[in-house]
């Protein structure tokens, strides 16, 4: 894959979950792919699709 996912960090709040215990407990974590187990096979959430980029363009023309 030649894509990366890039989020400000409003849309990464928006869009994690808070971690409640374990040694990570109070930081973010968001899981951008999922796994069809029967054919084993990653593939990309469709609410996180409009963050996969291949350059940093995005962040440049978002509105402040």
């Amino acid at each position: 894959m030649n894509k990366t996912w890039i989020l400000s960090s409003k849309e990464f709040v928006k869009n994690s979950v808070q971690n409640r215990n374990g040694k990570n407990k109070g930081l973010r974590s968001i899981w951008f792919n999922g796994k069809n187990s029967k054919e084993q096979a990653e593939h990309v959430k469709p609410q996180f699709e409009k963050y996969l980029v291949d350059n940093f363009k995005r962040l440049v023309n978002e509105d402040p």
